[in-house]
């Protein structure tokens, strides 16, 4: 089966979905590229497959219609969990010594949601791997089709002993966002970003990429009716850093957003709402 990196459309224009997660040199005025991990954000590329599991898990999960400005969150349309689960299951393909660090992290959204972490061996939604490189997450539903046939539905492939706390905490509420549902940020339809756009080029260019990656990453917006509506938020967990360099406005300059905001928090309980106590722990 073919996999691929979630493909979003905004307009005419195709974007693959990276982030940044990584070290830091620096400040948000001036982010180093050498200093940056890519970490890439995964969909099921079988669309039918993908809507099947999704439908299977929530009913619910239909197109959002690009009118509707009351959706609840930011959030793909279509792989969002049911939101009567109590329990989304956690498993490691191997025992790490820093397995309590994204235990800690991951459980902070917890607070915030319906739902919790249930980390042990056993019957997967969420499968860890730690392969040295990228760091990445399938969206939503998607994380279950390949947890349950034994295969990685996330990975963090930079962590180890001597990872500070801020990179554990970035990392990992980015990568569990991703498979509670969220999106990236940054190309949310309401955020008019000032962009110099030949520096951004120049900028991810020593990153690799080529123009057209530039364009689809970066500068490509998503569809309203592929996303939960929702307010662009540029302390949101799940937005890239964006040094004053490639902007125009300094109001558009990101830092490095380690912690989950106060429209996060709003997002997944609206998502996943806390509707019945008692909730396992």
């Amino acid at each position: 089966m073919m996999l691929t990196r979630r493909l979003f459309v905004s307009g005419a224009a195709a974007a693959t979905a990276s982030c940044l997660c990584s070290a830091r040199i620096g400040s948000a005025q001036s982010i180093q590229t050498d200093a940056l991990h890519i970490c890439t954000e995964l969909i099921l590329a079988d669309v039918n497959l993908a809507n099947r599991i999704s439908t299977e898990e929530n009913p619910n999960n239909k197109p959002v219609n690009s009118t509707n400005k009351d959706a609840e969150a930011i959030s793909l349309s279509q792989k969002k969990w049911h939101p009567k689960r109590r329990i989304l299951s956690v498993d490691f393909t191997e025992t790490v010594p820093f397995e309590d660090k994204i235990i800690k992290f991951a459980k902070e959204w917890e607070q915030f949601m319906g739902m919790r972490l249930k980390f042990g061996r056993g019957d997967p939604d969420i499968l860890a791997s730690f392969s040295k490189g990228g760091s990445w997450s399938y969206v939503g539903t998607d994380s279950r089709y390949f947890a349950k046939k034994g295969i990685p539905s996330m990975n963090f492939g930079w962590f180890d002993r001597n990872t500070q706390d801020s990179e554990f905490s970035r990392t990992t509420l980015h990568e569990f966002g991703h498979a509670l549902s969220l999106v990236h940020e940054q190309q949310h339809p309401h955020g008019e970003i000032s962009w110099k756009k030949e520096k951004v080029y120049a900028y991810y260019k020593n990153l690799g990429w080529e123009k057209e990656d530039v364009d689809k990453n970066i500068f490509a917006k998503y569809d309203l009716g592929q996303i939960n509506g929702g307010e662009y938020d540029r302390h949101s967990i799940m937005h890239y850093p964006i040094p004053a360099e490639l902007v125009s406005e300094s109001a558009d300059v990101v830092g490095w957003n380690n912690d989950l905001s106060a429209n996060d928090k709003i997002v997944i309980g609206a998502l996943y709402p806390d509707i019945q106590t008692g909730l396992p722990l």
